[in-house]
């Protein structure tokens, strides 16, 4: 009886297996280590990926222009209003020294912002037939599985481009464009003058909006006072609140910056770190995950591509070969990273074999 129950799951799985592989592909692909049983949780994820893919482009170009309108409006309330009250309630060398700093803080906003859009992420090439010799291997060069071209080490591939990209951290769809090894300053110095510009909208108008909110209580006043800042409220009360058109718009943007400054802080906070270990985002899950298992067989990992911290950041702002912190980094620059992201430099403090893998390939 046993036996032919076995016979018949024999016959049916052999019967559904050609329908299986039509209309579930998902399932050839994942399979238990085994390699004898399919995980059907694949074939319910799979068509939920293609479609977040393929919907991820349209999201991409909504979020680009969500932040050129999110940009337009807080510059537009600042001339419109702000200027006007920064020109009647400060004193004239204060006035200069916040309109040069906010606009130098505009311009490297939109300077690196259209940079890290338009800039090449770093496209692993394509070299046709490809086959990685026994010291490529050594290096860390592979064959991608998806688009079956070479794939140098910390390349990885990205199902929105359809490419695989030079030491990729990850697809955004704010920037509508991977974040890859040429454009990763980009998006980093993003991140930070965008949070220095919101931070600035938000001291430049907190008082404004707690003089709207009539949040001006004597004991608030005493309270603020104890930090040097009754003086502020005190000027915005005078000047009066805003009216109109005025209100509305201040009100919406001051509350538009803290909720980008608040996700800024956590997103930067994490790519701060991220870069002080010399990792990316998917490297930073792929060697947690190597490190757990050599960890079960009682050894130690160790990431070979990171050189300590200051090094670490040295190498990501391309801060060699003469350039300058003045000119490469508090001014906008074009200048390309310091490699060209296939041949990457390992820490040869062990030897190769007493080390494991930085990345597993």
């Amino acid at each position: 009886m046993r036996a032919m129950c076995r016979n018949v799951t024999l016959r049916v799985n052999r019967a559904i297996r050609p329908l299986r592989r039509l209309c579930l592909p998902a399932l050839s692909f994942m399979r238990t280590p085994n390699d004898r049983y399919c995980e059907w949780s694949g074939a319910f994820f799979e068509p939920c990926m293609e479609y977040c893919e393929r919907s991820v482009w349209v999201v991409g170009l909504v979020c680009f222009f969500l932040v050129l309108l999110g940009i337009s409006t807080v510059v537009g309330s600042m001339y419109l209003y702000l200027v006007p009250y920064m020109w009647r309630t400060y004193h004239p060398l204060t006035f200069v020294v916040y309109i040069t700093y906010g606009h130098y803080l505009l311009v490297n906003i939109c300077y690196h912002y259209f940079k890290g859009v338009y800039t090449n992420p770093g496209w692993a090439p394509k070299i046709a037939g490809f086959q990685p010799e026994r010291a490529e291997l050594k290096r860390g060069w592979t064959i991608c599985n998806k688009c079956e071209s070479p794939k140098p080490p910390r390349a990885h591939h990205c199902r929105i481009c359809n490419r695989c990209v030079l030491k990729m951290d990850h697809h955004c769809p704010w920037m509508f464009n991977c974040i890859g090894h040429n454009n990763h300053r980009y998006f980093m110095f993003f991140i930070v003058y965008m949070w220095l510009g919101t931070a600035f909208v938000i001291h430049t108008q907190w008082a404004r909006v707690l003089v709207f909110l009539n949040a001006t209580s004597e004991s608030f006043l005493s309270f603020l006072e104890n930090f040097g800042l009754r003086g502020t409220v005190e000027t915005a009360i005078e000047a009066g609140p805003p009216v109109g058109n005025e209100s509305g718009l201040v009100i919406m943007v001051f509350f538009i910056c803290v909720g980008v400054i608040v996700a800024l802080s956590i997103l930067g906070a994490w790519h701060l770190f991220l870069i002080s270990v010399s990792e990316t985002t998917i490297e930073f899950y792929l060697n947690k995950r190597e490190a757990m298992t050599l960890r079960k067989e009682g050894k130690k990992f160790h990431n070979t591509y990171s050189f300590g911290c200051v090094n670490n950041w040295l190498f990501f702002l391309g801060l060699v070969n003469g350039r300058s912190f003045l000119r490469n980094i508090l001014l906008p620059s074009g200048h390309s990273p310091h490699h060209d992201g296939i041949g990457w430099e390992r820490d040869n403090i062990l030897s190769y074999k007493d080390k494991p893998r930085a990345i597993p390939v």
